[in-house]
């Protein structure tokens, strides 16, 4: 979809200090919701949660960030995802950190368990992502609190220590070309759906004949074969 998060970053290095260095600004959907403290807004979650793990426990002095937001907050479209990325991408701006992309989706996953929403968001296009295996206990999690993957000092209080770096290539992803015949309907609710909730509503598994059936039907369906 061609719409896009967009997070704006500037500094003072002249600027009086205030909490954790940052003021934040707000346009577009969402904005009567979205919270502005730099500890607690999504974005800048994620941008400390990187600065910390560089031993950087604030942003630079006078760090003012305008974040344009046109994507719709919890109908599907991927809003928590191309907010995470843009945190990490933010964190990495404002700290000098640099990371690549590759090392920008190890911290993203550390944040947000569904590299399907993120890749999209940081590679665009048609992506297709899986997650290396992970440990039992956090695969049979459907979503992780920031604040349980980022304890203080990167989720809470400070304390001045490191939060744990994530580890490398926590993610892989791989991407498709898109044939310009294929058109996609986004139909957006007038109501919020949480990932979590509107998941529970799959199946938990399919039986091989299900899925046989569905397959022979999905061959077949566009053809004339009987």
């Amino acid at each position: 979809m061609s719409i896009y998060l967009e997070v704006h970053l500037s500094t003072n290095p002249n600027a009086t200090p205030t909490t954790l260095n940052c003021t934040i600004t707000y346009e577009g959907l969402g904005a009567e919701a979205v919270p502005l403290a730099a500890d607690k807004n999504l974005i800048t979650q994620s941008a400390l949660y990187v600065l910390r793990c560089h031993g950087q426990h604030e942003f630079p002095a006078g760090t003012q960030v305008h974040i344009v937001n046109p994507i719709p907050l919890g109908r599907g479209l991927g809003s928590s995802g191309a907010a995470v990325v843009a945190g990490v991408m933010l964190g990495s701006l404002a700290g000098g950190v640099n990371l690549t992309k590759e090392r920008i989706l190890d911290y993203v996953l550390m944040i947000e368990r569904h590299p399907d929403n993120v890749a999209a968001a940081l590679y665009g296009g048609f992506v297709g992502t899986y997650l290396r295996e992970l440990d039992p206990a956090d695969m049979a999690r459907i979503e992780i609190p920031l604040s349980e993957v980022l304890p203080a000092p990167a989720g809470g209080v400070d304390t001045g220590l490191r939060p744990p770096e994530p580890p490398v290539g926590i993610g892989h992803y791989i991407k498709f070309k898109w044939a310009p015949e294929i058109k996609c309907i986004a139909i957006i609710p007038d109501f919020e759906v949480k990932t979590a909730d509107a998941r529970d509503v799959l199946p938990k598994s399919y039986s091989r004949s299900d899925v046989v059936r569905i397959s022979i039907h999905d061959l077949f369906s566009n053809t004339d074969t009987n």
